[in-house]
C-alpha cells in the first residue's frame, strides 16, 4: 500500500513535468494558430493544478498543506473555465446566452472566496494527516460548502462535453477523431472524480488523466492533422477543380489527373492518353532539362464549342532540391473569354438597339476614313423632332420602341460598307461614302416610321393618324478628314438645327454660314461672364416723347460695347442669351442699372420721368422675378411706379394662370405694367381679354410691309380706339416721319417712341441732352 501511494505521487511530478514539457514545445512551436494563446494558458494552468496537488499531499505542515489544497481547487476552477473557453474557439460553437463568461466568473469568484475562508474556519474541507513511511495529507471531511465547488467543476465539464458532442455530430467523419479524442478523455476524467467521492478513495486519482488532457489539447490543435484529413483535403479539393492539373513523375508517368484534366484530354480512365498529350507539349514547347517553368495558351474544341486555355509547366524538387517530377496546371478561360467578348461588347453597344454606341461609332469611323484616304464620306444625323413629346403623351414603352425601330432602319442603310451607331437619345448616324449617299432613299427610309405612334391611340379612329413621327437629316460632307470625328457629327447635328421648325420629314446639309454662326454663338457664351463682369454691356435709352412734345422717360435697352469688335448690335446676342438662359444674368445688371439711374434723378430732384426695362419669358421660368425687382426698389429708394415693365405677350402665353398672378401682383405694387410689341403674336386680343395691364404699346413693325396704308391705318386706329375703350394708355414704338406723328395724334395715341425723336443713346447723354426738352410736334 505504501509503495502504492509513493507511485501514485510519483505518477503526478512525473505528470506535471510532462506538462511542463508540453507548455515549453508550445512556446517554440512555430504557428500563428488563433487559439495558441489559450492553449499555452491551458496547460501551464494544468501543470500549476497537478503540481500544487502533488505539493498538497507531500507538505509536511498541515496548515501549508491545508492551503495548497485550497490553490489546487481553486486551480481546478480556472482549468475547467479556460478548457471551456478553448473548446468554444476549437469547435467554432459560440456561447448559447449572453454574458455567460461573466457568470462564470462571478462563480469561481465566490468559490475563492470560500477556500480562502477554508484556512480560518473550514467550511469547505479539512486535512487529515496520514503515515505511509512519511507524513502525508489529503482532503477530509467535506462540508456543505464543497459540495458547492464540486457542482460548479462538474457544471463547467458537462457545457464541455456537450459543446465536443454536438461538434462530433455535426462534423465530417474524418474530423469526428480530434473532438472525440478530448471529450473521450473529459469523459475518463470525470468518470474517476465522480469514482474518487463515491468510495470515498483516500487520494484523488483523477488528476493523472489531466496531463493527459493537456497533451490532446496541445497535440489536436497545434500539430495534430487526422489520418487521411489532408490527403481527403487535397484529393477532393484538386478533384472538384475548375483547372486541370496533371502530375508527372520521373520516368514520365502520369500519378493523377483530376476530372478537368482527363476532360482536356477526352480520355475517360486512360492515363496513356494524357501521358501522349504531356509527351506532344514537351515536343511542342521544346521543353527540355534547363526548363524549370512555362506558360503557354491552347485553343480547342470540346463537345463541338470552342474552349481556350493557359497551360503552365513547372517542375518539382524536395528540400534537398532533388528533383521529384513535375506538374502540368490546365487553367480553362473560356469563361473569362466570354465574359471580356460580352464586356467589350456592352461597352462598343447601345444597351437599348442593340447598335454600336458613340464611343465605338467614332473609334471604327476614324479607322475606316484613315484608312481609305482616296474615297469621299458624307457625315448622315437622323433626328426625331419633339422625341420628349412622344414620351410624355404614349409612354416610355413607346419611345423605346420607337427608336428600336429607327436603328434597325439606320442599319439597314448602313449596311457592311458604312458604319453606323446611336450618338444619344434619339440620334443616329451613319457614315456612308460618297457613292452610296442617296438623299432620297434615306429620307424615305426614315419616313416610313411616320404613321409608328397609331398603334398607341388606343383604338380610337379619331386620333388615329394624327400624331406623326417626323424625322429630320443633317449632312455633312467630309472635307476636312483631319477634324474629330465628334466634330464632324456635331456637324451634321448643327444642319438639323436649322430646320428644328419644320414638321415635315427634310434634310439640311451643313455649310460655313451654319458654322460662322454656331462659332458666332459659342463666342457669345464664352466672352459673356468677363463682358458682363467688365462692365461691356451699357445702358442705352430711347427717349418716350408726349403729345404735348415733353419727355415722359425712356425706354432701357442694352448694347455690348466690346473691347475690340466696338458696339454688337443687339440682334447679335440678345436671341443667344435668350436660348442658352444667360438672358436673365444680363436682365438682372439692366434693371439694377436702371434702378441706379432713376435713383440718381430723384437724387437730383428730377422726379417725374420713369424708365422702363424689360422681361423676358425666362426671367418668369428661372429666377424670382417679382422678388429681385421690388427688392431693387427698396435698395435704391425709389417708388415702383417710375419702374415700368414690359413683357412681351408670348411670354404672358407661356404659362398664363402663373404669369397673370405675377403681373397683378406687380400692379398691386404700384408698377406699371406695359405689353410689348403688342400685334407681333398670334394672341393679342385674348391676352388683352385676360391680362390687366397699365400701357399698350403698339408696334409699328406689324402694319409697315403691307401696301394698303388706308387699311394699315384703319386697323391701328381701331386698335388705339380698343385700347382707349379699355382705359389703356398707348405708346407706339418705331416712329420715323412727322407724317405718323400726326396720324397717331389724331388717332389717339399718347406716347410716342422711335428714330424721329432720337435713337437710343448712353445714360449720360440722355439725361444732358432729353430731360426737360420739349419737341415741337
Amino acid at each position: 500500500m505504501i509503495e502504492l501511494i509513493w507511485c501514485f505521487i510519483a505518477v503526478l511530478i512525473l505528470s506535471a513535468l510532462f506538462i511542463l514539457g508540453c507548455f515549453i514545445y508550445c512556446i517554440s512551436y512555430p504557428t500563428r494558430n488563433p487559439i495558441d494563446k489559450q492553449v499555452k494558458r491551458l496547460t501551464i494552468c494544468t501543470f500549476l493544478t497537478v503540481g500544487s496537488y502533488a505539493a498538497a499531499i507531500v507538505l509536511q505542515n498541515e496548515k501549508l498543506s491545508l492551503f495548497t489544497f485550497g490553490v489546487f481547487h481553486f486551480l481546478v476552477d480556472t482549468v475547467m473555465f479556460l478548457m471551456l473557453d478553448f473548446v468554444r474557439r476549437f469547435t467554432g460553437i459560440p456561447e448559447r446566452k449572453p454574458r455567460e463568461k461573466q457568470y462564470l466568473l462571478a462563480a469561481i469568484g465566490i468559490d475563492a472566496l470560500l477556500l480562502l475562508i477554508n484556512l480560518f474556519v473550514r467550511v469547505m474541507f479539512r486535512v487529515e494527516t496520514l503515515y505511509y513511511g512519511k507524513l502525508v495529507h489529503r482532503v477530509a471531511d467535506r462540508g456543505i460548502a464543497y459540495y458547492y465547488h464540486l457542482l460548479l467543476v462538474y457544471f463547467m465539464a458537462m457545457v464541455i462535453m456537450a459543446v465536443l458532442a454536438r461538434k462530433i455530430i455535426s462534423s465530417p467523419r474524418i474530423y469526428k477523431v480530434k473532438y472525440s479524442c478530448i471529450l473521450g478523455v473529459m469523459f475518463i476524467t470525470l468518470c474517476s472524480h465522480a469514482l474518487y467521492m463515491n468510495r470515498s478513495l483516500k487520494f484523488d486519482y483523477s488528476v493523472i488523466f489531466y496531463p493527459v488532457l493537456a497533451f490532446m489539447v496541445c497535440f489536436f490543435s497545434l500539430v495534430y492533422i487526422p489520418r487521411g484529413l489532408l490527403e481527403s483535403l487535397l484529393f477532393f479539393t484538386i478533384a472538384g477543380m475548375k483547372d486541370g492539373i496533371i502530375c508527372m513523375d520521373i520516368d514520365g508517368r502520369c500519378v493523377y489527373a483530376n476530372n478537368t484534366a482527363r476532360s482536356f484530354c477526352e480520355n475517360g480512365n486512360d492515363l496513356g492518353v494524357i501521358e501522349k498529350q504531356v509527351q506532344t507539349w514537351l515536343e511542342e514547347q521544346e521543353i527540355n532539362d534547363s526548363i524549370e517553368k512555362k506558360q503557354w495558351e491552347s485553343q480547342r474544341k470540346i463537345s463541338g464549342s470552342d474552349h481556350y486555355y493557359n497551360i503552365s509547366f513547372q517542375k518539382i524538387y524536395d528540400k534537398g532540391m532533388n528533383y521529384l517530377g513535375c506538374f502540368f496546371f490546365i487553367h480553362d478561360r473560356t469563361d473569362e473569354y466570354s465574359k471580356l467578348e460580352a464586356e467589350r461588347y456592352r461597352a462598343s453597344h447601345d444597351l437599348l438597339t442593340d447598335i454600336p454606341n458613340r464611343d465605338d461609332f467614332y473609334s471604327r469611323t476614324r479607322a475606316r476614313i484613315d484608312a481609305d484616304s482616296d474615297r469621299t464620306y458624307f457625315m448622315v444625323c437622323a433626328d426625331v423632332k419633339s422625341f420628349k413629346i412622344i414620351n410624355d403623351v404614349f409612354g416610355v414603352d413607346a419611345g423605346d420602341r420607337l427608336l428600336k425601330r429607327l436603328a434597325q432602319i439606320t442599319k439597314n442603310l448602313a449596311g457592311d460598307k458604312c458604319e453606323y451607331g446611336r450618338l444619344t437619345g434619339d440620334r443616329f448616324v451613319m457614315c456612308m461614302p460618297t457613292e452610296r449617299f442617296n438623299e432620297e432613299h434615306i429620307l424615305r427610309q426614315y419616313s416610313t416610321v411616320s404613321g409608328f405612334l397609331d398603334e398607341y391611340s388606343k383604338g380610337d379612329e379619331l386620333t388615329k393618324g394624327t400624331f406623326k413621327v417626323h424625322v429630320h437629316i443633317g449632312v455633312y460632307e467630309i472635307t476636312d478628314r483631319n477634324l474629330r470625328i465628334s466634330v464632324m457629327c456635331d456637324r451634321a447635328c448643327l444642319a438639323i438645327k436649322s430646320i428644328k421648325d419644320s414638321y415635315e420629314n427634310i434634310v439640311a446639309y451643313y455649310d460655313n454660314r451654319m458654322r460662322e454662326n454656331y462659332m458666332n454663338e459659342q463666342k457669345v457664351i464664352a466672352e459673356f461672364d468677363e463682358a458682363l463682369l467688365g462692365g461691356q454691356f451699357a445702358v442705352y435709352i430711347q427717349p418716350q416723347v408726349g403729345v404735348d412734345g415733353g419727355i415722359r422717360g425712356g425706354e432701357a435697352l442694352v448694347r455690348w460695347v466690346h473691347p475690340r469688335e466696338g458696339k454688337i448690335p443687339p440682334s447679335l446676342f440678345i436671341p443667344i442669351l435668350e436660348h442658352t438662359g444667360l438672358i436673365c444674368r444680363l436682365d438682372l445688371h439692366i434693371w439694377e442699372t436702371a434702378c441706379r439711374i432713376l435713383s440718381s434723378w430723384r437724387a437730383a430732384g428730377k422726379t417725374a420721368y420713369y424708365l422702363a426695362v424689360n422681361i423676358s419669358q425666362k426671367d418668369f421660368c428661372m429666377i424670382d422675378v417679382y422678388g429681385i425687382i421690388t427688392g431693387l426698389c427698396r435698395k435704391y429708394a425709389i417708388p415702383p411706379s417710375s419702374l415700368h415693365l414690359e413683357i412681351t405677350e408670348t411670354a404672358i402665353m407661356d404659362q398664363p394662370d402663373s404669369q397673370l398672378r405675377l403681373i397683378e401682383r406687380f400692379r398691386q405694387a404700384g408698377f406699371i405694367i406695359e405689353i410689348d410689341d403688342f400685334g407681333s403674336g398670334y394672341s393679342s386680343l385674348n391676352t388683352l381679354k385676360d391680362m390687366t395691364v397699365d400701357v399698350l404699346k403698339i408696334d409699328m413693325g406689324f402694319l409697315s410691309e403691307t401696301g394698303n396704308k388706308e387699311r394699315s391705318r384703319t386697323i391701328l386706329k381701331m386698335v388705339i380706339a380698343l385700347a382707349k375703350t379699355l382705359r389703356l394708355e398707348v405708346i407706339t414704338e418705331g416712329v420715323e416721319d412727322k407724317e405718323q406723328v400726326d396720324y397717331l395724334t389724331e388717332y389717339g395715341c399718347d406716347i410716342f417712341q422711335g428714330y424721329y425723336f432720337a435713337k437710343p443713346m448712353p445714360a449720360d447723354e440722355f439725361e444732358k441732352n432729353y430731360l426737360g426738352r420739349r419737341f415741337n410736334m
